[in-house]
């Protein structure tokens, strides 16, 4: 028998994904159905049907009621294939806690709370870790998200300091042995806001924090992909060149971001959350901005009265597309 070419292997590959990825989104579909939105033959959604279903990734439901044919098989994406856990610190060294979501293989939540983060050391954050993996020992994925910079699974800079130069991938996978991918709290929370708000969504839509402490934290979408920037730096937008600008009254403050944003990325949307940010405030916003950008150049400014779920849809859609690119390809 003559052996696959690498490129003729990573077809089947890439048609295995496609067709998973399809039956989750659709919920439930027929072969023909998928061939429909997948471009793939019927033959070929049919075999790659027979090799999920071997493995109980895929379910086999009713049969379609028959329309004076074979009646068509429906089928499923398992939700109970795998889980995913997505978790987050927040906070400083003064104060932080632990969020987290379980979260079947198909996206929907199974369970989710908050912890207190005390001591605010790292065995406090992987005993936390520790004790939920035992308690849904089904959780093959893991999602980090922290209030810092992460460079390749490397916290640059933290807002926790136990955090700092730490190589938090690497960690967890030696000491769990599960998939594990850590990221900025901003850069989840965009995603996760653009993927329940925006989806489809090709132009730039962008997340502005402003917690309690002195600063701005801010994530950005672009055509459905977070921007990171050359070094993970995008978003840092506290580093802008305003004077004192941390020590404007917010409204100022985040009026400069915004026109900031607007004039370099020109994004559709803005989301804002945090403490000292209120829906009364946007009005206040966009006179300010309009100072500065003529209106037909402003995004929409939507008022979010809390990041968390936004944050963990970010981590939990991120965390499984990202796994099963890491099963299916090994990247």
């Amino acid at each position: 028998m003559t052996p696959l070419s690498r490129t003729a292997s990573e077809m089947k590959i890439s048609n295995v994904v496609l067709v998973a990825n399809a039956l989750k989104s659709m919920g439930s579909a027929t072969k023909a159905e998928l061939a429909g939105v997948t471009g793939l033959s019927i033959a070929t959604c049919g075999a790659v049907l027979n090799k999920l279903s071997l493995s109980r990734e895929v379910l086999a439901l009713e049969l379609e009621v028959s329309r004076g044919g074979r009646p068509a098989q429906r089928y499923a994406y398992n939700p109970d294939y795998f889980s995913v856990l997505s978790l987050y610190a927040q906070g400083s060294d003064t104060a932080a806690q632990i969020v987290w979501s379980m979260n079947s293989a198909t996206g929907g939540c199974l369970a989710q709370g908050e912890v207190g983060f005390l001591p605010l050391t790292l065995d406090t954050f992987y005993q936390q870790i520790a004790s939920l993996l035992a308690a849904y020992p089904s959780i093959k994925a893991l999602g980090i998200g922290l209030p810092g910079v992460v460079v390749n699974g490397t916290v640059a800079t933290c807002d926790i300091s136990a955090f700092a130069g730490v190589a938090v991938e690497q960690q967890l996978r030696e000491r769990f042995g599960v998939y594990v991918q850590a990221d900025n709290d901003m850069n989840y929370t965009a995603y996760g806001y653009y993927r329940s708000s925006c989806a489809g969504v090709t132009a730039p839509v962008a997340y502005i924090f402003k917690p309690d402490v002195p600063c701005l934290g801010c994530g950005m979408v672009i055509n459905g992909q977070i921007l990171h920037g050359a070094s993970q730096f995008a978003g840092e937008v506290s580093n802008l060149p305003f004077k004192d600008l941390d020590k404007l009254p917010v409204v100022d403050e985040m009026a400069k971001v915004i026109v900031s944003l607007t004039a370099i990325i020109n994004p559709v949307t803005i989301a804002l959350s945090g403490p000292k940010i209120s829906e009364a405030l946007i009005p206040q916003l966009l006179e300010r901005c309009h100072q500065h950008i003529p209106a037909q150049h402003l995004p929409e400014l939507i008022y979010r009265p809390s990041m968390r779920q936004d944050y963990l849809q970010g981590i939990t859609e991120l965390t499984l597309n990202n796994y099963n690119q890491h099963v299916a390809f090994g990247v």
